[in-house]
C-alpha cells in the first residue's frame, strides 16, 4: 500500500512537470484570522482560555488547480495551521494533492491525497468564507482526527428530472494523531496534559446524496480499521478484585499492574453513520442538520458516541445572524464505565498510602483515556461579508458538560464534568 501512493506521488509530480507547459493554471488561496477567549482559566478546544488565543482558528492555505486536459485536471493544496499532534507548533500540511479524471459529465476519478466526504462542509471546512460559523461545530466536526486520505475516489452524478443524485466512494490509508488529555501525572508510565497517540487509518466509505432546487440531503456509511502506532489496541480492561465479591478494586489500564491480562485487538474497527440536510425554509431561512453515529464494534470507549447539531441562518443584505444547537455524547455502556473508573478510589486501610495514591491516579488517567464525551452547546452569531470575498464573523458560544468531556483540559485533581464555559469569538477569512 504505501508502494502504491508512492508511485501515485511520482505520477502527480510527473504529471505537472510534464504538462506545466501547457496546461492552464489558477492559483488561489485562503485564510481566518480568528481570535477566541472564554470566561474559564482552563483550556477548552485545545487552545481556548481566559488568555484569550488565536490558534483556535487561524490558518493560512494556498491552492493550485491545473487542468492538464479537458479530462485530466491536478490539484494541490498546502495549509499552515496549529499542528495535529501538538498543541504548541504549528506546521505545514499538504491537504490534497490528487490527479482527477472526468471522462464525462456525470464521472469523476480521483488518486492522490484526498478530502473525506465525512460532513456537509467537509471539504470547504478549511474556507470561512464558505460556512456561517464562526467555527464549524465541534461536536460533530471532531469525529475523526483527519479530514483527509490517501487512495482513490469514485463520484458519479445523474439526473431525475429536477432532482440531481450523486455518489461518492472512497478507499484509502493515511496516518494520523488521536489526542488525550491526561489530568494527573504517574511516572514512568504517563505524564500529566496533551498527549497525542499515532494510528494508520486503513478507510472506505460512500456518501449518497441528493440535491433539489436549494435543498440538500445526505446519508454516508464510512469504516475505519484504526492500528496502533506501538501494537495492538486495548478492547477491555479488566476488574481486579481486592476483595473477593465486592467493588474494592481497581481496573487494570496497563500491563505492569497485577491482575488477569487486558484484551487486546489487531486495530480499532469502528463505523461511522451520517445523515445530513440543508432546507431552504420561508421567509428566506436556511436550515442545516446533521447528525452521526460513531460506532466501535470491539471495544467499549468513550469515542463511541451520537453527535448533532441543528442551525437557523437568515441572509439580510450583508448580514447573516445564525443559531445553533449541538451536542455530543458517549454510548451510554462507555459513561457508565468511565464513571466508574473516575470515581474509583481504593480505601487507604488495604494497602499503604503511596500504592493507593498510584492506584487512584491509574484508574482517573484510565477514565481520561477511554476519551469521553457529553456535552451541549448553543452558538449564537453573525457574519458580516464585506465581500463575496471577504467576511467578518462574531460568535457567542455557551458550553455545559455532562458526567464527562474530552474537550476540556481538567486541572489536576478536578473533573471535565459539570463545566459551564462561555466562549467568544472574532474573526476574519478571506479567499484570493
Amino acid at each position: 500500500m504505501h508502494f502504491f501512493f508512492r508511485v501515485i506521488h511520482l505520477l502527480l509530480t510527473l504529471a505537472l512537470l510534464a504538462t506545466s507547459a501547457h496546461a492552464q493554471m489558477q492559483l488561489s488561496g485562503f485564510g481566518t484570522f480568528g481570535a477566541a477567549i472564554s470566561d474559564q482559566n482552563f483550556v477548552y478546544q485545545r487552545f481556548i482560555d481566559n488568555g484569550g488565543t488565536l490558534e483556535r482558528d487561524s490558518l493560512l492555505g494556498i491552492q493550485l488547480d491545473a487542468c492538464l486536459t479537458p479530462a485530466w485536471g491536478l490539484t494541490l493544496q498546502t495549509k499552515l495551521a496549529p499542528a495535529n499532534d501538538n498543541d504548541n507548533n504549528w506546521e505545514p500540511t499538504l491537504s490534497w494533492a490528487f490527479l482527477s479524471w472526468r471522462p464525462n459529465n456525470d464521472l469523476l476519478i480521483r488518486a492522490g491525497r484526498l478530502r473525506l466526504p465525512l460532513m456537509l462542509h467537509s471539504a470547504n471546512s478549511d474556507v470561512g468564507t464558505t460556512f456561517t460559523f464562526a467555527r464549524l461545530p465541534i461536536e460533530m466536526y471532531s469525529l475523526l482526527p483527519t479530514t483527509d486520505v490517501n487512495g482513490l475516489s469514485f463520484t458519479k452524478t445523474w439526473f431525475d428530472g429536477a432532482r440531481e443524485w450523486t455518489l461518492e466512494s472512497y478507499a484509502g490509508t493515511t496516518h494520523t494523531a488521536w489526542r488525550y488529555y491526561l489530568r494527573d501525572e504517574m511516572p514512568p508510565l504517563f505524564s500529566s496534559g496533551s498527549m497525542f497517540l499515532g494510528y494508520d487509518f486503513a478507510m472506505l466509505g460512500s456518501v449518497l446524496s441528493l440535491r433539489e432546487r436549494n435543498n440538500l440531503w445526505s446519508i454516508g456509511l464510512h469504516r475505519t480499521k484504526a492500528f496502533w502506532d506501538v501494537g495492538n489496541s486495548p478492547t477491555q480492561l479488566p476488574f481486579v478484585q481486592l476483595i473477593p465479591n465486592t467493588d474494592i478494586g481497581y481496573y487494570k489500564i496497563v500491563d505492569a499492574m497485577p491482575g488477569p491480562p487486558i484484551h487486546y485487538d489487531d486495530y480499532y474497527d469502528l463505523y461511522v453513520l451520517k445523515l445530513g440536510a440543508k432546507i431552504a425554509l420561508p421567509g428566506k431561512i436556511d436550515f442545516i442538520g446533521e447528525y452521526a453515529r460513531r460506532r466501535f464494534s470491539n471495544a467499549v470507549v468513550g469515542a463511541d458516541t451520537h453527535a448533532a447539531y441543528l442551525a437557523l441562518s437568515k441572509r439580510i443584505k450583508h448580514w447573516t445572524p445564525y443559531v445553533y444547537w449541538s451536542g455530543i455524547r458517549s454510548s451510554q455502556q462507555a459513561l457508565d464505565l468511565m464513571l466508574r473508573m473516575n470515581k474509583n478510589r481504593i480505601p487507604a486501610e488495604l494497602v499503604d498510602a503511596q500504592q493507593a495514591a498510584v492506584l487512584n491516579a491509574t484508574q482517573r488517567a484510565g477514565a481520561d483515556l477511554l476519551a469521553p464525551f457529553d456535552q451541549y452547546s448553543l452558538g449564537i452569531g453573525t457574519a458580516y461579508h464585506l465581500s463575496p470575498k471577504t467576511v467578518i464573523k462574531a460568535e457567542w458560544l455557551y458550553t455545559r458538560t455532562g458526567v464527562l468531556s474530552s474537550f476540556v483540559n481538567a486541572p489536576t485533581g478536578e473533573e471535565s464534568g459539570g463545566r459551564e464555559i462561555n466562549v467568544f469569538s472574532l474573526s476574519y477569512s478571506l479567499t484570493f
